[in-house]
Order: C-alpha cells, then structure tokens, then sequence
C-alpha cells in the first residue's frame, strides 16, 4: 500500500552533491533531497527502531553460491522499501514540483543537417524571444496547465524554502577542536514557516515460508522521528492525507484528449546506462521496446515463470522516440555502509527533463501512457529508491 506523508525538519538540511567541497568552493547543500536519500533515511529509521530481526518478518534469507548472490554482507530486510518524492508543500497545502525544461517550448519537425543524437527527428524551440528566468520549481495548479498543453506564466513564484549560508570554523580531526585560521562556507537548506517535505512510500514484508504480509508503516511501532541530509538533520515523520503528493490529482493526466504524441515528463532524476538515452529505447531506431499489460512479477510468481509471461506479453510496435529536452546532469554519490567506503560518482538525468514519443494510433499511445505514467519507476538503475518516475501528457502537433 502506497501512503502519503509529510516530513517536518527541526532545522536547516543540508544536502550534497558529489563535487568536492575545499578551497573556495563553498559546501552547496540548499537543494531538496534526491529520492535515494529519502530512502536511505527511512531504511536507517527501520534498522535503528528494529535493530534486530522481528518475528514478523520471518525467517532470515540464506544466500546460495551463485553468480547472482552479491549482497551476502546484506540483512535483506525492508527490501520492498519504495519510495515516490519528495516534493515540497507551502503553508498552504500547494504542492511544488520539479519545472519541466520544455515549459513555454513548442516542439517542431527538424530538417536535415541537425548535430541531434539519433534517434531524434524533432526539437524544441522557445515560443518567444524574450529571456527568461524560469524557476527549479512550480506549484500544482502551473503543472497541471503544462500538462493540458498550456503555457503558464512563472512570474512572481515564491518557492517555500530558500538557501541559509554561513561561516563556521574547521575542526582539527587530530584534536577535535577549532583549527585557528581556517573556515569555510557552507550553504543549507531552510523551509518557509508552514512548509515541508511531501512524499510517498510503501514497504510491505513478505515473510519468508508463509505467513501474513506486514505493511512497515502501518506497523504501531514504526518510526516517526527520522535523521536526514548529510549532517543528520531530525525530521517529524506524520501521516498527510492522500492525494497530497499527487502532482496529477490521482488520475492520469493523460486521460483526457489523447493523440499520437505523448510526453513523458520526469519527476525525479533518473539514471539510464546509455547516459541522457533509457536503456529500454533502441538506440538507432528509437523503438520503445517496454511490454504492455501487468508486467508487474506477481505474488508466488517464480523469475522464469515471470519472464516467461513478459516475452509472450504484446509490446508497442509503432512507437518511436522522437524528441528529448534533457538538463545538466546531476552528479551524486553516497556511503556504502557495508565497504565502507564512498560510493562511485553517477551521473543522473535531472528532474524536470522531457520525452515525446510518435505512435501509430491514440490507441497506442494510450497504452504506452499507461505503462510510463506515475508511480511506475522506468530508471535502468535505483528504480525502487524513486528514480525514473515520471508523468504523462499528450501534445497535439
């Protein structure tokens, strides 16, 4: 079961990416939190309030001596964390997500000559001339006038967090104390009176050899008080009505009018092992190579029995990647706990980065809208800490 909550800080936050802090680099950390660390604060209240293994969770996994068991260091529990967010709400319950990179942009037919990567055949041009200043984010009811085709305007958007820089003293990790002569800049994050952090997830445990399924977080001990951002920052974990990190109102924005055109716009980074390009899209063609239907591996379902079932599942045979409006990358890493030592640098798509994709008939289009459209994660890599997750719309060209 998916819930929706609220996440309250204390305090400022402080959130890094993977460049080097040092010198005159000052430490950037005023940004709202990437999917992996919500899930990685929540899998860290889970272990801290059951550090031991609970009755209902059943018994421990056993690790075999295949190729494919790399995580034997691993407990395996609260596996089935997923997690959808976060995003931003103002004082009064106004949702902010991600801007769209392609908002006030038309997308026209591109001649020969291009230097556009294949398999695009369109581009994106800007509907004015005027420079504009565009904020990161946008409240719901803007987002939902992009996704019915519309172009609103930005001007005059509050957001409800800003950036708090200060200067403090280095420590000297010999002694522990101030070193003399030595400061640096750090930046952090701090929400306007009456905002915080919306999100949804889902944990439910399976107990190994039977027995009844364990929803985490309904569970009557289950945290409610979690560390997150790289100083460990205290945040109150309460339950917020559902609904309320839906940017598309619950329903498929992709519902209404449809068209051959579809636009797949992201709601969180995501990292594809082709780099800008998913991995489920043929690199020349620009084929969508995803299966239609319940591809979901269902309850008891073995792993053959389950690929067995998707190759015989019908897939979309006319539909093309045509046009793609990506940001700057986002460059993050993290701890690995189990090494101890730092995980290696990725590079994800940004939030807010766009694809369209040409079908043969609405009625396909249609069926591929169902198979990207949100909470489905579609990221090659970290699709269940929310990476890839995105919301569908139809363009009328």
């Amino acid at each position: 079961m998916l819930h929706t909550f609220s996440l309250d800080p204390r305090d400022v936050l402080f959130f890094r990416d993977a460049r080097p802090m040092g010198g005159a680099d000052a430490g950037l950390g005023a940004r709202l939190p990437r999917p992996d660390q919500l899930h990685a604060a929540l899998m860290s209240a889970f272990l801290a309030q059951w550090p031991d293994r609970q009755s209902w969770e059943g018994p421990a996994h056993t690790f075999g001596h295949g190729a494919h068991d790399h995580n034997r260091d691993s407990s395996c529990r609260f596996g089935a964390l997923r997690v959808v967010g976060p995003f931003v709400a103002d004082k009064t319950d106004t949702l902010y997500v991600p801007t769209p990179l392609d908002l006030g942009m038309r997308l026209v037919p591109l001649g020969d000559g291009t230097n556009l990567p294949a398999p695009l055949t369109m581009g994106f041009l800007p509907e004015t001339r005027e420079k504009r200043i565009v904020p990161p984010w946008i409240p719901r009811p803007l987002f939902q006038a992009y996704l019915a085709g519309k172009a609103p305007s930005t001007d005059g958007i509050e957001l409800p967090f800003a950036a708090e820089r200060t200067v403090q003293t280095a420590i000297d990790p010999a002694t522990g104390t101030a070193d003399e002569g030595r400061f640096f800049q750090a930046e952090y994050l701090r929400l306007s009176s009456g905002a915080r952090l919306v999100f949804s997830a889902s944990c439910v445990v399976h107990p190994k050899g039977g027995g009844s399924d364990v929803d985490v977080f309904a569970h009557p001990d289950a945290p409610r008080d979690i560390q997150i951002g790289g100083q460990g920052g205290l945040a109150y974990l309460r339950p917020a009505p559902d609904g309320r990190a839906r940017p598309s109102m619950g329903e498929s924005s992709a519902a209404s009018s449809p068209s051959r055109f579809l636009r797949w716009t992201l709601l969180s980074p995501a990292l594809f092992h082709a780099g800008w390009r998913p991995g489920w899209i043929d690199a020349t063609s620009g084929r969508v190579m995803l299966r239609q239907g319940d591809t979901a591996r269902r309850e008891g379902e073995s792993r053959a029995a389950w690929r067995s079932r998707l190759a015989q599942a019908p897939g979309f045979p006319t539909a093309r990647l045509v046009a793609a409006r990506v940001g700057k990358p986002v460059a993050f890493s993290g701890w690995d706990a189990i090494a101890s030592a730092p995980k290696p640098t990725s590079l994800a798509v940004p939030a807010g980065s766009c694809y369209v994709f040409e079908c043969g008939s609405t009625e396909e289009a249609s069926a591929l809208a169902a198979a990207l459209d949100w909470p489905r994660p579609h990221s090659d890599l970290y699709g269940e800490k929310g990476f890839g997750i995105g919301i569908c719309s139809f363009l009328h060209i």
